[in-house]
């Protein structure tokens, strides 16, 4: 891979601020930076929060996108994806599920600031009568639960069918005790934001803190970096999921392809968590990776440099930008 320099970089820059059309994580703009790349357009979008040291790790995911031999999608011309549905009422939620197609996999988000779990539950089952007894549900809690709240959530919702909780407490410790509590029920347990660098696997692995984990191309460094890591999940018995980290489509692609591989190596590999183009006011690209029905058509993305100029960030942000990026290039 080519590592180009931040004047390269920087000429190439576009910082863009989308309007979110369901707030998500509490944002109500996605920030990132979209490179006309060397080999492919390209995507740089860590969350204002992270420090210079976890989003140079990002960087080195969208230079390997932008300044490396382009990946191909090998045939595939589709991917299987989970919806997903935000903290909602249950009536925004059925109307997500149809406006979505139907699809066979959700993860609906919980207990988020502004949800008890009496709205949980409600929510829950909303997606569980939209969807009849076939589809296939998954919970996120992004950790916001303790132990105890977690088991009783899950124990208050099992009725709903559950597959998997996706971090419902923020420990490890925490989550492989969770993991025995729940044993008879037969819900899996996902590692989500616990994996962030490559130790964390190792972590996981040893503490039998989860059946699943959620890989994120971008932040864990790129699809080469992710290859490595799913390799040794699975190696390990673990399942894994291939999720968004609410990127464009530009940042999608990369991960979409990877779902592709995975699928050819195994039938039966988990829908992935890369739905989440909708989320977007609007694309940067001309072609956006929208899903419909629980599945996503692959196209490659063509930047669409009359939305890049019209979602444009104000100069205030755009310098916080293009300085961060100059940061995190020394770091790479």
């Amino acid at each position: 891979m080519t590592i180009p320099g931040f004047a390269e970089l920087r000429a190439c820059a576009h910082v863009v601020s989308i309007p979110l059309v369901t707030p998500f994580r509490g944002l109500h703009h996605r920030e990132a930076i979209n490179f006309d790349g060397l080999s492919s357009p390209a995507e740089w979008s860590p969350f204002p929060e992270y420090d210079d040291a976890e989003a140079a790790r990002w960087l080195r995911g969208a230079l390997e996108q932008g300044w490396s031999a382009p990946v191909t999608a090998n045939g595939a011309t589709s991917i299987r994806v989970n919806g997903t549905i935000p903290a909602v009422s249950p009536e925004e939620a059925t109307a997500l599920i149809v406006a979505a197609g139907f699809p066979h996999t959700v993860k609906i988000k919980v207990a988020g600031p502004s949800s008890s779990l009496a709205d949980d539950q409600a929510r829950v089952e909303a997606v569980r009568k939209a969807l009849g007894a076939t589809g296939r549900i998954r919970l996120d809690a992004n950790g916001a639960w303790n132990l105890d709240e977690a088991e009783h959530a899950i124990r208050t919702m099992e009725h709903c069918d559950i597959d998997y909780v996706e971090q419902p407490v923020e420990k490890l410790a925490d989550m492989a005790e969770l993991r025995t509590r729940m044993s008879e029920l037969g819900i899996g347990v996902a590692a989500d934001e616990s994996v962030r660098r490559w130790s964390d696997l190792d972590a996981i692995i040893e503490s039998r803190a989860a059946d699943i984990v959620v890989i994120k191309i971008q932040p864990l460094g790129g699809v080469s970096a992710s290859r490595i890591l799913i390799d040794k999940a699975l190696n390990a018995g673990l399942e894994v999921v291939l999720s968004s980290a609410l990127e464009t489509s530009v940042g999608l692609f990369p991960a979409a392809l990877l779902q592709a591989s995975l699928e050819r190596e195994n039938p039966s590999a988990l829908d992935a968590g890369l739905a989440t183009a909708s989320f977007l006011s609007r694309d940067v690209v001309t072609q956006p990776l929208i899903a419909h029905a629980g599945e996503l058509t692959i196209s490659p993305p063509t930047l669409d440099y009359s939305a890049l100029e019209e979602l444009g960030a104000s100069p205030e942000r755009t310098t916080w930008w293009l300085s961060r990026l100059e940061r995190c290039l020394a770091l790479v």
